[in-house]
């Protein structure tokens, strides 16, 4: 199966260890600890004692080993940087050498893992390139990055944390989302097979290069995901690293390196294709398939709730009287955005932000405002949604009457169109005879 040339070269030791120090790959792919699932829920259910094991000994290692001033409590979820997964790295090193050196000593007289290396290098091909269709789909699709919504909108540049304003970024242009996603998908694509894998990793190097320098300039916590990422191309590169050497620098040409599997066997070729055909559709079912089924449930195109909109209170009675719109009241309301459904965020005359859980009641008119803290905070009001003057304008206005614990409140709203925003109607121009930046 594995040239006879290729699998009898005796290796240096040193060369040996190299090879088995790839064992980490494998912590890598069987990696199930995050919330984020990357692969079918099934497969987190199966591999659930496994993900045990490192809940165990991730908090275990924290406290008795490393001696933390603080327990370890937070599991992996959007932040793919917490504590659990810095000490999960370190414990990935740490394992590898182990098992690396014991099995060197133990199978010394081996004299090469030319076999270890062939099956290795197949199955991290396959893991990274099922890893750059989860990167691109989801940008492809435009879920990672969704427009700016009316909350992102209206609220200032320094309001924005670094990773709001990448989000934002990224988020306005779908040209650049399907621009970037597209990439990852064709390098995805390219890595599937054996003639296009050294194309395919030279374009993910340059692809997960950019996306590690964004994480770390932006703050963005996939940092040491996409720093493995970008590791696990450069190893895969590092098997044509003489022909890379030769095409950039030295312009010499070289030998062509022998491959090293070959099937023989029909049934072993018809199996082989066979496998690989299934894994690729395992991948595309995986991401391509999830994503567009999330993109229903998420995307920019999903119907936004009923009152969408931004609103900005005009008048505001308590208890029969007019409150006046100073800026030191902090129980006054000033401005009401709804953007997603169930949800309401209240600002107050101070600029602070009061998210509340909003259940509406579109036959009777009624809407149910509650803490998110605390279910028994609650309050029910009455709406109204008030016609524009202007025939032209499909922005309308919206009325609260109710109570808020014992005090009467009336709210008379104005509704915000969101087209007057530059950011939302600037738009493409090929043709700019001066610069537009503001």
């Amino acid at each position: 199966m594995i040239q006879q040339s290729v699998a009898s070269e005796k290796w240096s030791p040193i060369k040996r260890l190299g090879s088995l120090l790839s064992i980490y790959f494998l912590f890598l792919i069987f990696d199930f600890t995050s919330s984020d699932e990357l692969y079918p829920h099934f497969v987190y259910q199966l591999m659930q004692f496994y993900t045990n094991f490192w809940d165990w000994i991730v908090p275990w290692t924290g406290k008795h080993i490393l001696h933390l001033s603080y327990p370890i409590t937070v599991k992996p979820n959007g932040s793919g940087d917490t504590t659990y997964n810095y000490v999960l790295q370190l414990l990935w090193i740490f394992f590898t050498v182990i098992l690396a050196v014991a099995i060197l000593f133990i199978d010394r007289k081996r004299e090469s893992y030319a076999k270890w290396d062939y099956w290795l290098r197949i199955v991290v091909r396959y893991f990274f390139a099922y890893m750059l269709f989860v990167y691109g789909f989801v940008k492809v699709i435009k879920l990672q990055f969704p427009f700016p919504d009316l909350n992102r909108l209206t609220e200032t540049y320094g309001e924005s944390s670094p990773m709001g304003l990448a989000w934002a970024f990224v988020g306005y242009s779908p040209g650049y989302n399907y621009f970037t996603g597209g990439a990852e998908v064709l390098a995805g694509m390219l890595l599937f097979f054996k003639r296009t894998t050294l194309l395919g990793t030279v374009l993910a190097m340059t692809i997960m290069g950019n996306v590690v320098a964004m994480n770390m300039a932006y703050d963005i916590p996939v940092k040491i995901f996409s720093m493995n990422m970008l590791l696990t191309a450069i190893w895969i590169a590092w098997y044509d690293k003489d022909r890379l050497i030769s095409v950039f620098i030295t312009h010499r040409a070289i030998p062509e390196k022998p491959e090293p599997a070959i099937f023989h066997t029909r049934w072993k070729k018809i199996l082989q294709l066979s496998l690989k055909t299934l894994v690729i559709f395992f991948a595309f079912y995986a991401t391509f398939w999830t994503c567009l089924s999330n993109a229903a449930k998420y995307g920019d195109g999903v119907p936004k709730p009923p009152l969408y909109g931004i609103y900005d209170v005009v008048t505001f009675i308590r208890d029969g009287k007019t409150v006046l719109p100073l800026t030191t009241d902090s129980s006054r309301w000033k401005r009401v955005i709804i953007n997603y459904d169930g949800v309401i965020r209240v600002n107050n005359m101070l600029g602070i932000a009061n998210w509340m859980r909003f259940e509406l009641d579109t036959i009777k008119a009624n809407a149910k405002f509650s803490s998110f803290d605390d279910s028994t905070q609650f309050y029910h009001m009455h709406y109204r949604v008030i016609e524009s003057n202007n025939p032209k304008s499909k922005v309308k206005g919206l009325a609260f009457q109710g109570k808020i614990g014992k005090d009467s409140i009336q709210v008379t709203m104005k509704g915000f169109d969101i087209n007057k925003l530059l950011l939302v109607n600037r738009g493409f121009h090929w043709i700019n005879e001066e610069s537009f930046n503001r």
